[in-house]
């Protein structure tokens, strides 16, 4: 008998994975017939009451501020933050400007080499020009003590996920909150339990900031070789030898890139905790927006991306081997410091010298002006297209449409994603969104909390869809041409250093506030982080297959498509799933131009507590709800296909 009489029939394997999607089918076939059958809307009783716990958990804060857990808790909590921005404050203004830019440039010398330190002197320099040095040294103060505490608290645990997978399991649901959660949802409760002003902003930074330093240092450590680990113990290194003289050491640039991403979450949520009643360039632009003055928006918009500029020149670490810090320089780079300061503290004001500083907000407010008038007709189109054309009939779509069939359709594409286990998660949390109940309404009627995250998904689908067809083709171009990268590498360094606050006001300059400019500025948004990672993952795809399909004939497009985007395809689903973050966050800011839904109750919530903190924190817990289901279904999508649990 031959090995070919013994082989299945061709058609089995087939028909074997078809009856494998029969129950499948057959499931989610019965949920959508169901839910057409039964209401449309969210039924009432589905109403777990979260909204009114929220409001009588805060009305008790408010009504026993004297209790102990305030007086022996929180209050010295608060008070130690306040006297360090204070400090902090005092110190930056005694060493004067000039002493400030020489610590600043000794600093990214030191890690950067010269072309950092003169990219961190030319970003200082460029604020005090703009003539807004005062408020940037109260934002450089409260970064400082957010950023400190960020790290501390950071690397430690980042070092404990890294040694206990159990502790990294507990400790993925509490970052992954941290980083979608709209900051004015956890800055309601920060204001009751700090009150307003330096505690509650370094609070709020603190939370956004420190999951990246969590992640990244468990990254790094993880990443440690096998072999070092086993030399280290092999020559009778313990736990802690083993930690300090060998994982460390190894992971410093992953640790350092942590560092790094800190500062860039930190800048980008300090700027709304300036909400607070904070004095800094936060407060400028937030006073700008609400004036719609772009011209006052701009500068501190400006000041706070050179602000940033400057911080991340300081901490990317990436001195050349060949440039080694010698004693000599060392203590040159010192003497220059400390000249620096005493002529500061000798022959200079303690603000930038005016005669130094230029006006630039009448002049960006003149090519406001200039630029509406001009291509109004232009803008007038795309918003039209954006708002009546995609955005309406999406948003129609969805809120039409029972709300038991969006959840079965959403479960339906998890489990082709990954299986049961991913459908039932992402049930689970729409099914949670509909328990929240609705909402009060405009003349004491009542809004349907379904409909506005459906509003929200609206717009953030339609963004996501937007910045993929833009970053796909950018990011390809640069992973196949290091022309096209140099060009673009340094757009994309101002655009990951810019708060997601400064965003918004670019888009002033040509839409009307509504929900197509909060679309366009979370596409500005979100582009970046999809080249980045598509370029790099084209530019890793190993040489030996290259070769290999060029030696078969192979034409440079069927090389792209044939052998780099598969290899390359998880680095692009990384790049997209960063995407919808970026996204979720900007969409949520963008409530303050009038993009609505969700992001608008969070927002409201912040200015009127009282009435509003309930539907504030159902809306935030929407939003975070609807980013899980989105990140772990995009996950999902960037996974081998051999390692889902689906069919």
């Amino acid at each position: 008998m031959t090995a070919a009489t013994l082989s299945p029939p061709p058609t089995l394997g087939a028909a074997s994975g078809a009856r494998r999607w029969v129950v499948p089918v057959g499931v989610f076939g019965a949920l959508f017939a169901v839910a057409f059958a039964v209401s449309p809307d969210v039924p009432e009783w589905l109403d777990i009451g979260f909204q009114k716990w929220v409001r009588d958990r805060y009305l008790w804060t408010v009504e026993n501020s004297d209790h102990w857990i305030f007086a022996y808790l929180f209050e010295p909590i608060g008070s130690t933050i306040d006297w360090l921005v204070r400090r902090a404050v005092e110190l930056l203004t005694w060493l004067r400007w000039p002493g400030v830019l020489a610590i600043a440039a000794a600093v990214a010398w030191r890690t950067g080499g010269w072309r950092a330190s003169s990219a961190t002197s030319a970003a200082l320099v460029g604020v005090g020009v703009l003539g807004v040095w005062e408020p940037a040294v109260v934002t450089l103060a409260v970064m400082l003590v957010a950023v400190t505490i960020a790290l501390a608290i950071g690397i430690p645990l980042g070092i404990w996920s890294a040694r206990s997978t159990r502790v990294e399991r507990a400790l993925r649901p509490l970052l992954d909150t941290a980083q979608v959660m709209p900051a004015f949802v956890y800055l309601i409760p920060l204001v009751v339990l700090f009150g307003i002003r330096y505690p509650p902003a370094v609070v709020a930074t603190v939370i956004y900031a420190v999951p990246p330093a969590v992640r990244l240092t468990s990254h790094g450590l993880r990443s440690v070789s096998v072999v070092s680990n086993e030399v280290a113990l092999s020559f009778g290194c313990t736990t802690w030898q083993q930690l300090v003289k060998v994982q460390v050491p190894l992971a410093r640039r992953a640790i350092l890139l942590g560092l790094n991403q800190v500062i860039m979450m930190a800048f980008g949520i300090v700027v709304i905790a300036s909400v607070l009643g904070v004095d800094d360039l936060g407060g400028l632009v937030l006073k700008g927006l609400q004036k719609n003055d772009v011209g006052a928006a701009f500068v501190p918009g400006l000041a706070i991306v050179l602000l940033a500029i400057a911080f991340d020149r300081m901490s990317t670490g990436e001195r050349s081997a060949s440039t080694a810090v010698t004693r000599r320089a060392t203590l040159i780079a010192s003497g220059g410091v400390l000249a620096a300061i005493a002529g500061g503290r000798l022959f200079s004001q303690r603000s930038f010298p005016e005669a130094l500083t230029i006006d630039l907000a009448s002049g960006v407010n003149r090519v406001v002006d200039w630029v509406q008038g001009t291509f109004v007709e232009v803008t007038e189109a795309i918003n039209r297209v954006l708002v009546t054309d995609l955005l309406e009939p999406m948003r129609s779509f969805l809120t039409a449409t029972p709300w038991l069939a969006v959840v079965a359709g959403v479960a339906a594409i998890a489990y082709a994603s990954r299986g049961w286990r991913l459908a039932l998660g992402c049930a689970g949390c729409l099914l949670a969104i509909g328990a929240l109940g609705d909402v009060p309404g405009g003349e004491g009627g009542r809004t349907s909390l379904w409909d506005l995250a459906m509003n929200t998904l609206s717009q953030v689908l339609l963004a996501i869809l937007i910045s993929v067809a833009i970053a796909l083709p950018l990011g390809i171009w640069a992973g196949r041409s290091p022309r096209v990268d140099a060009a673009l590498r340094p757009l994309l360094d101002a655009a990951q250093v810019m708060p997601q606050f400064v965003y918004l006001i670019p888009v002033l300059f040509l839409f009307d506030p509504g929900r197509g400019a909060g679309v366009v500025a979370s596409v500005i948004y979100a582009v970046p982080p999809c080249i980045r990672l598509t370029s790099l993952g084209l530019r890793e795809v190993p040489t030996a297959p290259r070769e290999a399909a060029l030696s078969f004939g192979a034409t440079r497009r069927q090389e792209l498509f044939k052998v780099q985007l598969p290899l390359a395809f998880r680095s692009i689903m990384l790049g997209i799933n960063q995407s919808i973050l970026m996204v979720l966050a900007t969409v949520i800011i963008a409530a303050l131009i009038g993009a609505g839904a969700l992001g608008l109750l969070s927002y409201e919530a912040f200015a009127k507590p009282i009435l509003k903190i309930g539907s504030g924190a159902a809306g935030g817990v929407a939003i975070v709800l609807l980013a899980v289901v989105l990140d772990r279904i995009t996950q999902a999508w960037g996974t081998p296909r051999r390692q889902r649990s689906a069919p």
